[in-house]
């Protein structure tokens, strides 16, 4: 189904003390959101964290946010912000969790706004409609910000990147960095790369370059933004490892002469050196897709098993070769997939020797 900005929505709810959630504003006259799915979406959210939901006609990202607040009895007032995306899809609802941090980055800018407890008391007060409250400094300086953030979330899930942009990508972007990238998706690793002045133009093409090789796979947290955004808004990213492009390639060079980083290096090396930038960009993509599924796989087969019994290599690459045709895996890489397992998924496969190791250290005990 065709993207486009008709089937996108943003709102900015509140809670009323006496008549609970309500619109503060949207430019969206089209609004499902009845005082029943506003409780479930306020009671659902715990603290400041986006969070999607899917409902049966939409799909939707929420995050709910507190401004201190003089006028009202508790000290604060309480906020949601949501998007929804009107074209229910697997595709779009992955897409809604890469939004996470903008939405995040929209209500810090909200929050700068320091009428809004004043124009959130008079509304209350008057019921009326923010357009009709006066306070046209305050009504601009919303719209200027709603506008900004909802072009961004309203982008649509990335395309295939161009012949060119993969050509400028390769040109400009090391290696290392892209090898660091991949890592940290596989291994849930949230890292923010601060890009200097004369590579800005790149932000936006790499950004889309990422999430289309992990379009169908693994879903990551790494931002990829100005030194000058991190400077002015260093307090959203505290959550995460602030890595420059020298810090970047530099542990990654570290990590890969320690012995690792083997398989994501193999992926990149063979990305960079493919010099058909078309054919290249779906190679990363399938491969990418291909470890997904092998450890999605292994992670349902141990699930149904119970997932307390010690498992050899061996069942392990059998089972992979005869359910999904795959012919030769390597211990090293059942190894490596095993450990994307742990991590990316949080599940620890039990082997037989951890077992044993475990009886003859209760033994000695004994």
């Amino acid at each position: 189904m065709k993207e486009n900005k008709e089937s996108r929505r943003l709102y900015i709810f509140y809670f009323d003390q006496v008549e609970g959630p309500k619109l503060f504003f949207s430019k969206h006259e089209f609004n499902p959101f009845d005082s029943v799915l506003l409780d479930i979406l306020l009671s659902y959210g715990g603290g400041e964290k986006p969070f999607p939901i899917a409902f049966e006609d939409f799909q939707t990202l929420n995050y709910k946010f507190y401004i201190p607040s003089k006028f009202a009895r508790s000290g604060f007032e309480e906020f949601m912000i949501t998007f929804l995306v009107n074209e229910p899809s697997t595709e779009n609802f992955k897409s809604l969790k890469l939004k996470s941090q903008i939405i995040k980055e929209f209500s810090h800018e909200l929050k700068s706004l320091k009428e809004f407890p004043k124009i959130l008391f008079e509304k209350r007060k008057s019921r009326k409609k923010l357009g009709d409250l006066g306070y046209n400094k305050f009504r601009n300086n919303l719209l200027k910000i709603y506008d900004k953030y909802f072009d961004i979330l309203a982008l649509p899930f990335a395309g295939k990147p161009r012949n060119e942009t993969i050509f400028k990508l390769k040109m400009n972007i090391k290696p290392e960095i892209l090898i660091y990238i991949v890592h940290a998706y596989l291994f849930r690793k949230k890292i923010f790369i601060p890009i200097k002045k004369e590579f800005y133009y790149l932000i936006l093409e790499l950004n889309n370059f990422i999430d289309y090789i992990f379009q169908k796979s693994f879903t990551g947290d790494i931002l990829i933004k100005s030194k000058s955004q991190y400077k002015r808004n260093r307090q959203l990213y505290e959550e995460y490892i602030i890595m420059y492009e020298k810090d970047l390639v530099n542990e990654t060079r570290k990590l890969i002469n320690s012995g690792q980083l083997k398989y994501e290096t193999e992926l990149v090396r063979t990305f960079y050196n493919n010099s058909d930038n078309n054919s290249c960009v779906l190679d990363l993509k399938e491969k990418l897709e291909g470890i997904y599924i092998l450890t999605r796989h292994l992670f349902n087969f141990y699930e149904r098993i119970d997932n307390k019994i010690p498992l050899s290599p061996r069942t392990l690459i059998k089972h992979l070769e005869e359910s999904l045709l795959v012919k030769k895996i390597r211990k090293q890489y059942l190894y490596f997939l095993t450990d994307v397992i742990r991590v990316y998924f949080g599940l620890n496969i039990i082997w037989k020797w951890d077992e044993l190791g475990e009886k003859i250290d209760n033994l000695w005990k004994d």
